[in-house]
């Protein structure tokens, strides 16, 4: 939010203006089922000292610092932690995402052969068109390299690859990543750019926890 304060001079009939740059934007995750797409209530969501916790409609809202990256920390007792991670304007935003519960890491996670330590992280690029449809062409790289990245293909079941297809879902998946920060870089189609949500760039460094799951949107447009 901007705020523009008029302020009148002394002189005659002589008018000035100033902008003021907010500190803090209001930053809603809203949480849905990864099954059902149904929202999901009850779920402590925080950045910083600011928390809330998801209504019947799955939004929580939370203040971050404008103009710079933020992370959107929701909790559940079922589920690893998931960092929503990006970088924030200077206006309010939404960030749509899903809470995945542990059976179905781990059943994903076995169906591709992969063991996750508790001592790493997983991290995910969301890659949304502005509808928030999956960017279809567009692609993900972690520390400039594909290994390990697996996707839900138009089949809707995981494969190996750092594409997404046609049909198939927005995400990209790179499990067992060491804790610390990582570049994450997404490229679009060819003919479009992505950028992680809402104001940042088409890489961005993320934050990688034990034991989480560090989730970067980029939109492709």
């Amino acid at each position: 939010m901007i705020w523009i304060l008029g302020l009148l001079a002394c002189g005659e009939k002589t008018a000035d203006s100033a902008t003021e740059t907010p500190t803090t934007v209001d930053a809603t995750l809203r949480l849905l089922d990864v099954e059902s797409g149904s929202p999901i209530a009850d779920i402590a969501v925080t950045s910083g000292d600011s928390s809330s916790t998801t209504g019947g409609d799955g939004r929580a809202t939370v203040s971050v610092d404008a103009s710079n990256t933020y992370t959107l920390r929701a909790s559940d007792e079922s589920a690893m932690d998931h960092l929503y991670q990006g970088v924030a304007g200077e206006d309010a935003f939404e960030v749509v995402g899903f809470l995945v519960d542990r059976s179905t890491t781990n059943m994903v996670f076995s169906f591709m052969n992969v063991s996750q330590s508790s001592d790493n992280g997983i991290v995910v690029a969301a890659l949304d068109r502005p509808d928030l449809s999956p960017a279809a062409g567009a692609s993900a790289l972690l520390e400039g390299s594909s290994d390990g990245a697996f996707i839900f293909n138009a089949a809707g079941m995981p494969a190996s690859g750092n594409t997404i297809e046609e049909g198939g879902s927005s995400f990209v998946f790179f499990p067992n990543v060491d804790v610390g920060e990582w570049s994450l870089e997404a490229f679009g189609d060819g003919e479009t750019t992505c950028s992680a949500f809402p104001a940042g760039e088409s890489t961005y460094t993320v934050n990688v926890e034990a034991d989480a799951v560090s989730v970067v949107v980029f939109s492709c447009e």
